[in-house]
């Protein structure tokens, strides 16, 4: 068997750059990922799982396909894993074509894989070829220069180290190492789009330029470079609070679109709504409270930002410190004296001065809960008369959507009162009293 061919010098080398030892790799029967795994099972000490995935798609040919592979593995040592799915039902439930169900079922699957066995990567088999083609694809959907850099030889779980290798060249390698492989009888079908880039589009600019996938593929390389450094300016001009971006940022960028359409790329939402989005801000009268949903989360339009708030409840973390009450002083609220048997000595004078940031209470740990606010939470402000609504409290502080989600109240267990709202007001019950409390506690969110 030859070992000079470019698509083992492909294999070694980003093996060799990258030092991955343990690699899970998907594996079709057809020519590319046939190469592939053939390339990968020449290299010396490394670790291959093999994942063939049956989509039960084809009937007859796709249990000839699972046969084909299951024999390539056990004559090469190398263990497979053998997955089926269904493909209907997926879409039933998430919907798209079936391209994207079995997209999308494929890599769920290998990703849990990479974590079972513990692999640095998935390998996969798409090739200089397939890069023109999803080039061109992304272009016929509209797409800015992240689209146009096409695929990615590692993305930090999938590698492909047949990226620069053209079709013809595996075919090349199958040959010369005298490998069989099986046929997708569906890439024939341009129903497929694909498959219609691939079968019609491609042959016919090649007629008129023939270079055109090497063209196609030099694009690609530079828009990589490109869209790294654009992902290095939308860094600076988009701040460190990744969650948030202030109106002040996006009239001061050079294009307010482009700023928002990497806010909303940054957490996974359409960037189509960029747009939208700019049109909402600029318009008069203006309305808070609008939001678009994001994979994870949704982008809240405020009164001078847009936020990013992740679905679901966010994390409470409770630094809780018991102080040792002295005698009452005319002195400043908490200053804290020498250390008297491990504990803290704290002067007092009025609880009304202790700072929002804090809660000081003489209920323990074991009496008070945290959590986030609910509707219909009221709490007793200290010095009014009657109760005022949690969400009235935050309203007039003119919080953002994002801000009230990560409020926390404190709560006294025994009778459900809530006895702070963290920065904002405190109860006027369960609060230390000097010359009565023995020991207060300190509660700081952290």
């Amino acid at each position: 068997m030859k070992s000079d061919h470019i698509v083992d010098t492909s294999v070694r080398q980003l093996l060799a750059t990258s030092g991955f030892r343990r690699i899970v790799v998907g594996i079709s029967g057809g020519a590319d990922s046939v190469a592939l795994l053939t390339a990968l099972s020449k290299q010396p000490g490394l670790n291959l799982t093999a994942v063939h995935c049956n989509f039960h798609l084809r009937g007859e040919e796709s249990d000839r396909d699972m046969a084909f592979v299951a024999d390539l593995c056990s004559r090469a040592g190398i263990r497979l894993i053998m997955v089926d799915f269904d493909v209907e039902a997926d879409r039933a439930l998430h919907g798209g074509s079936v391209e994207m169900a079995c997209r999308r079922l494929r890599y769920d699957k290998f990703r849990e894989i990479l974590r079972e066995t513990g692999a640095e990567r998935v390998a996969v088999a798409h090739n200089a070829d397939d890069q023109a083609e999803t080039l061109l694809l992304n272009l016929m959907r509209g797409c800015g220069v992240a689209g146009l850099r096409g695929m990615v030889a590692d993305t930090g779980e999938v590698i492909r180290p047949l990226l620069g290798v053209t079709r013809s060249e595996i075919e090349g390698y199958l040959e010369a190492n005298d490998l069989g492989h099986v046929e997708d009888s569906t890439n024939a079908d341009t129903d497929y789009r694909r498959n219609f880039i691939r079968n019609e589009m491609i042959p016919l600019l090649a007629t008129r330029w023939p270079e055109v996938k090497k063209s196609l593929c030099r694009t690609a390389l530079i828009m990589n470079e490109e869209e790294r450094i654009l992902d290095w300016c939308a860094e600076k001009l988009l701040g460190d609070d990744i969650h948030r971006l202030p109106f002040s940022r996006i009239t001061d960028s050079p294009d307010a679109h482009w700023l928002v359409r990497r806010f909303v790329k940054a957490h996974d939402g359409n960037p189509r709504v960029a747009d939208e989005i700019v049109r909402a801000i600029r318009e008069v009268p203006f309305l808070s409270g609008k939001i678009w949903e994001c994979k994870e989360g949704v982008i809240s339009l405020e009164r001078d930002c847009l936020e990013y708030i992740e679905h679901g409840e966010p994390s409470i973390n409770i630094d809780a410190t018991p102080y040792k009450i002295s005698e009452q002083r005319d002195a400043e609220l908490f200053r804290t004296d020498e250390k008297d048997g491990g504990e803290r000595v704290v002067t007092m004078t009025q609880i009304k001065e202790a700072p929002l940031s804090e809660l000081w209470t003489p209920l323990s740990p074991d009496e008070i809960c945290f959590r986030h606010a609910r509707k219909g939470d009221r709490i007793s402000p200290l010095g009014m008369k009657g109760t005022m609504k949690v969400s009235k409290v935050m309203k007039d502080r003119a919080l953002s959507r994002r801000e009230k989600r990560l409020t926390v109240l404190a709560v006294k267990k025994s009778t459900g009162e809530i006895i702070w709202i963290s920065g904002l007001k405190r109860s006027g019950h369960s609060l230390v009293c000097a010359g009565q409390t023995v020991t207060a506690w300190r509660y700081k969110i952290i």
